[in-house]
């Protein structure tokens, strides 16, 4: 008689981006995981693991899912989870869940999680790196090069744009698993943190010194140097920082957005950068990815662009899998997932 095993697949593969692309040790640390009873199938095709996951499905993972119970991606489509009627848990191996969020997923006892924590410490370091990008006036200093123009006047001048970090305010909007290490970051570095969170408890949270609901999101905006943009992409978070936003933030102000590029006005951020209405803005993020060529922001010297690549990291296995296995025992065990997605809420 055939043995009954209960099936895991797991797809998270590419053939261009070795980030992420699932190491045969992480294979072999879910059937471990696992154990007897259990097979693990990963299909070595071609996967997107940009954004919130793949936007098409092959057929060798729309056949291979068929008996699964549990499914590992960077999140899942429609016609792949209605492909799988024995799915019980859906881990995401991204941190948004925008697109895995379909009517028939919201509307299923399926749990699903995701990989938010996974992103912090690079996330992290972007914030930073952004921060000390602007705060030392680096983009006046690309500028020259770029015209083999000596920027010195514009760099210790009068009304010049260099500042220290230490004393600066920075606003973290999102103060969830990629705000925290930010606010620990900037707080090491003498900044004072104000943490915006949908939820505010008795106690502040770690490394801010106030914490702020959503309804004073203006306020923080007008006292902030730096403000950051860490939060989920959800129906009330599009468009939240539009032109009356940008208005309210100071003219030395800097916006960094690693969150989504929906949360932004993108139209409203170039003519605020254009009339120094803010100092400038550092994005991996956008509306539309790859950024057209045609974006005006491609043209000012006072925007920080990365390609969403902030998150990349060498370690990105070595946590994506102690996370899988982690979740694994809870599973096997009836026992509370982490970074369980609320399916409501949208993150």
């Amino acid at each position: 008689m055939t043995e009954v095993r209960r099936r895991l697949v797991a797809w998270m593969h590419s053939d261009r981006y070795p980030t992420w692309s699932m190491p045969e040790s992480t294979v072999a640390a879910l059937e471990t995981a696992l154990g007897p009873g259990w097979e693990v199938v990963a299909p070595q095709e071609p996967g997107f693991a940009g954004g919130d996951g793949g936007r098409e499905t092959p057929p060798a993972v729309l056949g291979a899912i068929g008996a699964a119970e549990i499914y590992f991606g960077f999140g899942i489509t429609r016609q792949l989870f209605l492909a799988g009627p024995r799915l019980r848990w859906v881990h995401s191996a991204a941190a948004g869940v925008r697109a895995s969020l379909f009517e028939e997923m919201r509307a299923s006892d399926v749990v699903l999680t995701n990989s938010a924590g996974i992103y912090a410490d690079p996330l992290a370091e972007w914030a930073i790196a952004a921060v000390l990008h602007f705060s030392r006036a680096l983009d006046v200093a690309a500028s020259g090069k770029r015209d083999r123009r000596w920027p010195y006047d514009e760099m210790a001048g009068f009304g010049h744009a260099q500042r220290e970090v230490a004393g600066s305010t920075v606003g973290i909007v999102g103060y969830g698993g990629i705000g925290r290490p930010i606010g620990r970051k900037a707080k090491a570095l003498g900044m004072r943190v104000l943490a915006v969170r949908s939820r505010i408890g008795r106690e502040l949270p770690e490394a801010a010194d106030e914490a702020f609901g959503p309804e004073d999101l203006m306020d923080v905006l007008g006292r902030c140097e730096f403000v950051v943009l860490s939060l989920p992409e959800t129906g009330g978070t599009k468009g939240l920082i539009g032109a009356p936003e940008l208005e309210r933030m100071r003219p030395d102000s800097v916006l960094l957005n690693l969150s989504r590029g929906s949360i932004v006005d993108e139209e409203a951020l170039v003519v605020a950068l254009r009339s120094g209405g803010i100092r400038g803005a550092a994005l991996d993020v956008f509306r539309e990815e790859p950024l057209p060529a045609d974006s005006p922001l491609w043209t000012l010297d006072n925007v920080l662009i990365t390609p969403h690549a902030g998150s990349i990291s060498p370690r990105f296995w070595e946590r994506q899998t102690d996370l899988m296995v982690r979740n694994i025992g809870h599973y096997l065990a009836g026992g509370r997932m982490e970074n369980l997605v609320d399916k409501t809420r949208g993150y």
